[in-house]
């Protein structure tokens, strides 16, 4: 146990924001001394750890309070895609990394994981891209999300949050699969009728995986689908779907922080365009309403995109 001065310490942050954040935000309950000081554990200080860090990476106190406290719940939803699960578990349930079940698919560790951490650790570039190159390989691609990608992202950002792997390793891991999924996306031949899908992230998100895999997913079903990215203002999804008459818009609601960006995209766009179909996935998609929810397996949700589009079939180049 440590106390307060100590905390700080360690964690380096100042006194009178550590306070705040146990008084605020409740990411830390120290136990009292029979002096009444308070006295921190080890699992305080990785919480602590874990807001500091993203509160220096842009996030708002609010925001990485949230955040902090799903880390140490074991599952992180931004990583998970609209249509991504873990095991028998989604972002709604029960499943965990990194416990005996770890999480994954019939609780069996997905092959290479610690090849992975390992590479992370170590900052080995090469020694990543060939597990997954190895992974991306898998021609069932809706199984090499669900089964492999996801379960190791997920495993991944909780060795982050318990201090296994450095944030150089997570992003080194991250930014990896990112240029895979982009590259995987561009390859798949574009569909040349049929309504076109937009994909993007409601304004304030940056959590991108996951909407990535499922633009993948998407585009390999036969859709004509157009990515928009990251943090893209609502005024510019409703520009977007008018110029190009869209037939469809999702969104990935990947933190609860997203939700009400999102529900303000959903809300314009169907003002401005009350036949296109409007769809979210993610983590936090039951909060927002009037649209479509894809739910937390990828084929399944693509299914249901597909399905609900005027043609679900398109011709492809």
């Amino acid at each position: 146990m440590y106390t307060i001065k100590r905390a700080a310490e360690l964690t380096g942050i100042g006194l009178p924001t550590l306070r705040a954040w146990e008084r605020r935000y409740g990411v830390v309950s120290p136990v009292r001394s029979e002096g009444r000081y308070r006295l921190y554990s080890d699992g305080d200080l990785r919480a602590l750890r874990i807001m500091a860090s993203l509160v220096d990476d842009g996030w708002t106190a609010s925001e990485a309070a949230a955040e902090t406290l799903r880390r140490l719940d074991g599952v992180d939803p931004a990583m998970l895609p609209p249509g991504g699960t873990v095991g028998e578990g989604t972002v709604d349930g029960p499943a965990r990394v990194g416990g005996p079940a770890g999480g994954f698919v019939d609780g069996v560790e997905p092959d290479g994981l610690q090849e992975v951490m390992e590479a992370a650790a170590d900052l080995d570039a090469s020694r990543l891209g060939v597990v997954l190159d190895r992974a991306f390989a898998d021609e069932n691609y809706p199984r090499m999300v669900g089964g492999w990608l996801m379960p190791v992202l997920l495993s991944v950002g909780s060795a982050w949050a318990d201090g296994r792997i450095t944030t150089a390793g997570e992003h080194l891991v991250s930014h990896a699969v990112h240029r895979r999924l982009a590259a995987l996306y561009d390859a798949t031949p574009k569909a040349t009728a049929g309504p076109l899908v937009v994909l993007g992230l409601p304004p304030g998100s940056r959590h991108e995986l996951g909407l990535l895999a499922f633009s993948v997913g998407a585009r390999r079903a036969g859709m004509r689908t157009a990515y928009l990215g990251a943090d893209l203002p609502t005024a510019e999804w409703v520009g977007a779907v008018s110029r190009r008459h869209a037939g469809a818009a999702v969104l990935s609601v990947p933190r609860l922080a997203d939700a009400v960006a999102a529900q303000a995209v959903v809300d314009a766009v169907r003002q401005q365009a009350p036949g296109v179909v409007m769809a979210v996935g993610g983590g936090h998609q039951g909060q927002v309403a009037g649209a479509l929810l894809l739910g937390h397996d990828l084929a399944a949700g693509v299914k249901a995109l597909g399905a609900s589009l005027p043609r679900t079939r398109s011709a492809r180049a």
